[in-house]
């Protein structure tokens, strides 16, 4: 038997729900698995780690920290870093918020040189997994994200009526003014509420108001379409949540939006231009059997891509595969 610790930053938190994934999908019997947070366990990671076999901090930042000056400090030191594996889940940790849909700059190499000290590293989008390769990380690997198709399901129609308001749905933060800008909610997707026949709505919250991620698929059937106008995203947790609840998805060029929409198929892409979005959200509040389709093209594409029984099994072979006498751990 060999032992598995998976760190994450907090319990009920989108760390938190990758890694029970991680643990429910794991078939080897030659596997265990512990789940601990850096908030409430670092004394219990510090006094127990050299029980276990291997340790995935699921993201780097749980591992490296970063100052105004831009330089990276280790964390969690005590940890060997032969043994460690982690994962990298967005640009904004490195990127000092310069990321823009079609310009993407190279990590600082200081960060570069830190993470090739680590036995592996997952990557959760097809354009961070380019940017890190193009700057000569080699310890890599692609597992893209995905969600769980059996809690984020449709249970209520898109609405085709005309009589009611198209809603356009959003998630995430937006009461911190720099969240605000990169997010785009203010400048892109709020005044489209200002267009005759559609609403906007805020899914879930923030800070003390934010919504248990159980909680959240009524919330997606609640709404028509979802947008996403960021300036760069790992692979949105949100975009993948309203897709599995067939909900078509208007997005910027950013992340792992880039493989899941098909134009005109289960979403579209926009630019970050108010008119541009403007126009689009039009033609869509008049043909509201388009929205429709785009919803359930979009529940097929989650289905037959990424569904989380589908991604998760990447995940486990990448932590597989960084196991000290990995051949022991096949299935027979």
């Amino acid at each position: 038997m060999q032992k598995i610790l998976i760190i994450i930053d907090k319990l009920g938190w989108a760390y938190d729900a990758i890694a029970k994934g991680i643990v429910a999908y794991a078939a080897n019997k030659n596997l265990s698995f512990d789940i601990v947070s850096v908030k409430e366990g670092r004394d219990f990671i510090e006094q127990n780690h050299n029980r276990y076999d291997l340790i995935f901090a699921l993201g780097w930042t749980l591992l490296i920290a970063k100052n105004k000056k831009d330089n990276y400090r280790d964390e969690l030191a005590f940890l060997e870093r032969d043994k460690l594996i982690t994962g990298i889940h967005s640009h904004r940790a490195w990127d000092n918020y310069l990321s823009m849909p079609g310009y993407f700059p190279q990590p600082p190499q200081e960060l570069i040189d830190k993470l090739a000290k680590f036995k592996g590293i997952n990557i959760i989008s097809r354009r961070l997994f380019n940017i890190f390769q193009d700057a000569g990380l080699t310890n890599i690997v692609l597992t893209e994200n995905g969600v769980d198709t059996e809690l984020f399901q449709p249970t209520h129609p898109i609405n085709t009526d005309h009589a009611q308001s198209l809603v356009i749905g959003f998630s995430g933060s937006k009461d911190i003014a720099k969240h605000d800008a990169l997010k785009g909610f203010s400048e892109f997707i709020l005044p489209l509420k200002q267009i005759p026949n559609v609403e906007v709505l805020v899914l879930g919250g923030t800070g003390e108001q934010q919504v248990k991620r159980e909680d959240m698929p009524p919330l997606y059937n609640q709404i028509d379409l979802y947008m996403c106008a960021s300036t760069s995203e790992g692979f949105s947790q949100s975009v993948l949540e309203a897709s599995a609840c067939g909900r078509g998805i208007i997005s910027t060029k950013v992340g792992g939006c880039e493989d899941l929409i098909e134009e005109n198929n289960n979403g579209f892409f926009i630019n970050r231009d108010s008119a541009e979005i403007k126009k689009l959200i039009i033609r869509l509040e008049a043909d509201r059997y388009l929205v429709k389709k785009l919803g359930e093209n979009n529940r097929e594409k989650i289905l037959e891509k990424y569904a989380w029984k589908i991604c998760v099994q990447k995940w486990l072979a990448f932590i597989e595969s960084n196991l000290p006498c990995y051949e022991l751990t096949q299935k027979p």
